[in-house]
């Protein structure tokens, strides 16, 4: 489990030293810097994928990722406490411009606490992509583990549910083993769980059914060209088969979080990176999601990014982070319920939040 992530220099985050939990609920106002903290996690991935200079690039340049510029801050540090069942081990990274408009690291390590011994390895600077997966580093037990963590770390946005978008459209049957950050395979996973676990499937179902009632099952079938199938369903009162872009958005949000929350624990990534999943539901819908998010934490670690206060009173103020902006800097507050016992006797977390008493609301 990601324990703790220190980060500085990047865009909005001047510096911050953020303890996770396995719920983490991040609340703020727009612009506050929830996206660019889920921003951090797509950077990580891209760098366990050997493609930090690409995802550099996709971003506008290095200009674009350290705080006001280059010529203002010289470099994003990152370190990850990652608690394994054997040890804690800490990965640290320092990324600096470079005349290039591009990062290069300045410094990237490993530290290891076992049996409170501590043990470090640095694996260099000068270098462009991590080292983390080269050969020379391939029987290093740290970063091995280091690797697996973040390799296993999914960022899920499913705001595209227009009609070219991929949830609605064909997908290769044998894309099964994860789902995608936009769902475009749901067609596909659905298909693994009926026909090879079967229980899963029948409970993703039952769930659909208490937000939409109508939602008989759903047909899933290869098409014409049995590489490819799509997402295709029945209602309650015809066997008529419909497809993907026959269902609301809210709804087909609502099918692609309650399969990712309902997946097999072994299908489970380590960490779960949601932001805004209360895009087009009903609160009903709000409130079945938040309690298989509650459920599924027994298993994997979630983060997410809210817009929404009928979410915030699902969770304890432990799992809320409360994310603010003053001056140009992000700020990031977790919440306990010590210091508003007295105003919880009274309010609701969401009633709080609107009140300003937790902060988080813009600031002029």
């Amino acid at each position: 489990m990601l324990k703790k992530l220190e980060l500085s220099g990047f865009k909005s985050i001047r510096q911050m030293q953020l303890e996770l939990k396995p719920i983490n609920v991040l609340i703020g106002a727009n612009g506050a810097g929830k996206s660019n903290l889920i921003e951090i996690f797509h950077l990580l991935k891209s760098l366990q994928n050997n493609c930090l200079q690409l995802h550099i690039g996709k971003a506008g340049g290095a200009n674009c990722l350290l705080h006001y510029g280059a010529s203002v801050t010289k470099e994003i540090m990152a370190c990850l406490s990652i608690n394994t069942n054997k040890a804690l081990i800490k990965y640290r990274l320092h990324l600096t411009a470079t005349v290039g408009d591009t990062l290069i690291f300045a410094g990237e390590s490993l530290l290891g606490l076992l049996d409170d011994k501590p043990i470090e390895q640095s694996l260099g600077s000068g270098h462009k992509e991590t080292l983390l997966n080269s050969s020379e580093y391939q029987n290093n037990l740290m970063a091995k583990v280091v690797s697996n963590e973040i390799e296993n770390y999914h960022i899920f946005h499913f705001h595209d549910t227009s009609d070219t978008a991929r949830l609605r459209a064909n997908c290769d049957i044998d894309n099964h083993y994860t789902l995608m950050s936009d769902g475009g395979n749901l067609a596909a996973i659905l298909y693994k769980l009926r026909e090879f676990k079967r229980p899963y499937y029948d409970r993703i179902v039952k769930t659909i059914r208490l937000i939409a009632p109508f939602f008989k099952d759903f047909v899933l079938k290869p098409e014409i060209n049995p590489n490819y199938i799509q997402l295709r369903w029945q209602d309650r009162n015809s066997d008529y088969e419909f497809r993907a872009h026959q269902l609301s958005d809210g709804t087909l949000r609502t099918m692609v979080l309650i399969t990712l929350l309902l997946q097999p624990e072994t299908d489970l990534p380590v960490l779960i990176v949601l932001d805004e999943p209360e895009i087009g539901l009903h609160p009903y819908a709000i409130h079945i999601i938040a309690s298989l998010i509650q459920s599924v934490s027994a298993q994997t670690q979630i983060i997410l990014a809210t817009q929404s206060c009928t979410f915030l009173d699902y969770f304890e103020p432990e799992q809320v982070i409360v994310v603010g902006q003053e001056q140009g800097l992000s700020s990031f507050k977790r919440l306990d319920s010590a210091s508003l016992s007295e105003w919880l006797e009274e309010y609701t977390l969401s009633e709080l939040w609107e009140k300003n008493v937790t902060g988080g609301h813009p600031s002029r």
